[in-house]
């Protein structure tokens, strides 16, 4: 089976997962309870003033004692106005002694994903799915890896983080490029990729396969919407990919519930094993950058427990 060349960029989905946003021009009759009703699409998102940490991407976390480290809000990338890391980036992961990634992207990690994507018990995707939706899928799927042999074979879950993302090329992730620059240096994880195939495996049959249903009716659409998460993230704004994924969904609570798993419930996790790196001062921290605005982010939830936050870029 296709060994994954990059595990990562699927996070983009953290990053604004497109549910009920205006279907395309194929598979009308089964697309029709994706698409967007015209009542919602106006709804106001939240105020850009009430996000906290709505600005920035580079931030300094002092501890009580004072010690120093920094925390660098990550994009899982393939583009070079991501992967072009700037100065300031740059010389706080030069300055620290440790890096500390959200999960480490080496050998070991890329084979626990690469054999969690498929059934193993005779569970068929196909049999899941509307015959149309899933010869559409199948068609989709080759650019990513995957070819038609083993398209059956995927688990929902694995299809929607796969095609869910611009179509992987021979160029370094942003993670990669961290990883090269911190040459010499320990470097650790805030989590493995057990833990997180677990997260996704987690999620109930229902909402996996209504996810994977919205993105192949809404394929091109998202795609789209990744390019302007794209300039989001390289304009630093936060708040606004914040908004971006706050507007109306077709299915609220399926949004709701894939935002607590993959983000909110992780935030939690990854403060615990922040702290005792925080403790000891002089490292740098990468996470996806949607980890760290508002209320539930990491840096309010630094905040709430004494640390200084301070933006660097």
């Amino acid at each position: 089976m296709t060994e994954m060349l990059n595990l990562f960029l699927f996070f983009l989905l953290s990053f604004g997962l497109v549910l009920g946003t205006q279907a395309g021009q194929d598979l009308p009759d089964i697309c029709k309870d994706y698409q967007q009703s015209e009542e919602l699409t106006g709804r106001p998102s939240v105020p850009r003033d009430r996000i906290a940490h709505g600005t920035g991407l580079l931030w300094k976390i002092t501890a009580g004692d004072g010690r120093e480290s920094y925390v660098f809000g990550t994009m899982h990338s393939q583009d070079r106005r991501v992967t072009g890391l700037p100065p300031q980036v740059r010389l706080a992961l030069a300055q620290s002694r440790q890096l500390v990634m959200e999960i480490i992207p080496d050998n070991n990690a890329n084979q626990t994903f690469s054999k969690a994507i498929y059934f193993t018990d005779g569970t068929r995707l196909d049999d899941l799915l509307h015959k149309d939706i899933y010869a559409a899928l199948a068609q989709k799927l080759p650019p990513y890896g995957i070819t038609e042999e083993y398209a059956h074979q995927l688990k929902p879950w694995a299809a929607f983080t796969l095609i869910g993302r611009p179509r992987p090329v021979q160029a370094q992730t942003q993670d990669e490029v961290l990883m090269e620059l911190a040459a010499g240096k320990s470097i650790a994880g805030l989590e493995d990729m057990q833990e997180l195939v677990t997260t996704l495996d987690g999620m109930s049959r229902s909402d996996q396969i209504t996810i994977l249903n919205d993105t192949v009716c809404n394929h091109a659409h998202i795609l789209h919407d990744t390019l302007d998460l794209v300039n989001m993230y390289v304009a630093r704004d936060l708040a606004g990919m914040v908004q971006f994924n706050e507007q109306p969904h077709q299915d609220e609570a399926v949004f709701n519930r894939y935002m607590q798993r993959i983000v909110y419930d992780r935030n939690r996790r990854m403060l615990k094993r922040m702290e005792k790196y925080l403790h000891e001062g002089g490292v740098f921290i990468s996470v996806g950058a949607m980890h760290l605005p508002g209320e539930k982010g990491l840096l309010r939830m630094l905040e709430k427990k004494g640390y200084k936050i301070t933006r660097v870029y």
